[in-house]
């Protein structure tokens, strides 16, 4: 098991999954990942980037530009990390922070964040796994 690298004191939602963000649905392509675990929130949470990312609701949404996830692994989260590999598909529910709402850390130069990505408002479908 990987030590967690950092703490963050990051507040980003409220424990109910109110919060910070609007709740979207998007396909996605994995554009970087991060080996270290971040723990934010009392709990572990795998780092990546993602890009090209496209509204599964048809409410038009979209970005092409790169979005810093944290997935939260334990503690209320998704239980496992997730065998990610670069420039592959995926699809994830969360609550979006555009750039300008969302506050930079260790792995996030100033990136719009997608969190939440489990239930009971998100999850992540990767290689024809659901994680919720």
């Amino acid at each position: 098991m990987t030590e967690p690298s950092h703490s963050s004191p990051l507040i980003l939602r409220n424990a109910d999954g109110s919060g910070r963000g609007t709740k979207v649905h998007v396909s996605a392509t994995v554009a970087k990942l991060f080996g270290e675990r971040l723990r934010a929130e009392g709990a572990e949470h795998q780092q990546l980037w993602i890009d090209r990312l496209t509204s599964l609701d048809g409410d038009g949404f979209s970005y092409a530009g790169n979005v810093f996830v944290a997935i939260r692994i334990t503690e209320g989260g998704i239980g496992e990390e997730i065998p990610f590999v670069v420039d592959t598909p995926v699809e994830l529910q969360g609550m979006f922070i555009p750039a300008d709402q969302a506050t930079p850390g260790t792995d996030d130069p100033g990136l719009p964040v997608l969190h939440f990505t489990h239930s009971p408002v998100g999850f992540v479908v990767y290689d024809g796994k659901t994680y919720q």
